[in-house]
């Protein structure tokens, strides 16, 4: 959805004339391709290069080369802290924030939960793990059992929460930064009990899991937010108009690392068991009925959205 959303953006500034050209990499998690890439991009002289670094280190160089070659390189989704460089991001401290106080509010303030980190090092983790310890602060009585990292891999969660259940530790919540569908799965191969509340974000295979579960009555609460794949379009957006000269209006960056600013993007998609905030499950499922296991709704900023944020 990351791509195809970016090529969806892309393929309309090609046919106006606002891009001439665009292409795309992948390092598949490679730290030394990664770095090849963005040399690549470099030699090949592109006025804009998107990076969804994989870490918070070890590209410093080709940051520093870019910004010599006059290329604007943009941080997208994970914000690399190069000084100068203006992120583009969803929102963390609300995506991270509002699952986890629903999560405590609906333990009523008690209870032993799991922790599963996506990838250590990253800085959107990083920063969702922050928000998570402020919160859970509050909540002297919310103790955290198990913590681990999956990588946003459902392999690896799958994996993870198989040996969780094998150690036989007793929790009541699990909150995670995506990767939900391998969890369940090992809960459901092991014959294991639900836990009384998930959190997530909104892969349509998810969804679809727990309307099965929830089919009778609500046996897994949870509470689901957009962490849209749809970043990436945002960022291209921006990056057009910032490498066209154009400026932010005032107040519309945030502070992002202590390096850099971000554009971010607030989450509105949230799916809560019968619709108390956001949409119900049920109407969830509807909207994502012609969707692959692996979407998610995804969404990104309108032309009109974008060009607002600019003097």
């Amino acid at each position: 959805m990351y791509d195809k959303q970016l090529r969806e953006v892309a393929d309309d500034y090609k046919s106006k004339g606002i891009i001439s050209e665009y292409d795309e990499y992948c390092p598949n998690m490679d730290s030394a391709q990664e770095v090849a890439m963005f040399e690549t991009c470099i030699s090949k002289k592109y006025d804009i290069i998107l990076i969804n670094a994989g870490g918070s280190s070890g590209l410093d160089s080709c940051f520093e080369e870019a910004e010599k070659a006059g290329i604007l390189v943009v941080p997208v989704d994970n914000l690399y802290p190069w000084a100068g460089s203006i992120g583009v991001q969803t929102d963390q401290t609300i995506w991270a924030g509002n699952s986890c106080k629903a999560m405590c509010e609906a333990l009523g303030g008690k209870g032993n939960i799991l922790c599963f980190h996506g990838q250590m090092g990253a800085t959107g983790a990083g920063i969702r793990g922050d928000v998570w310890n402020k919160i859970l602060a509050g909540y002297p009585d919310i103790k955290i059992v198990y913590e681990g990292a999956h990588n946003w891999s459902q392999t690896e969660s799958k994996k993870l929460m198989a040996q969780v259940l094998a150690t036989g530790v007793k929790y009541d919540a699990i909150l995670t930064e995506e990767a939900c569908v391998g969890i369940l799965e090992a809960i459901e191969e092991a014959g294991a009990e639900y836990p009384k509340f998930m959190t997530s974000d909104e892969e349509v295979g998810y969804l679809r899991m727990l309307n099965k579960i929830n089919k009778d009555k609500t046996v897994v609460d949870f509470y689901i937010i957009e962490n849209p794949p749809g970043i990436g379009a945002s960022a291209l957006k921006a990056a057009v108009r910032m490498r066209a000269g154009w400026k932010y209006k005032d107040g519309i960056l945030k502070d992002g690392t202590s390096q850099n600013k971000v554009l971010y993007y607030t989450p509105k998609f949230i799916v809560t068991p019968d619709g108390h905030e956001g949409v119900s499950l049920k109407e969830a499922i509807d909207k994502t009925a012609n969707m692959e296991d692996t979407d998610q709704v995804s969404a990104y900023f309108s032309e009109e959205a974008i060009d607002g944020m600019f003097q």
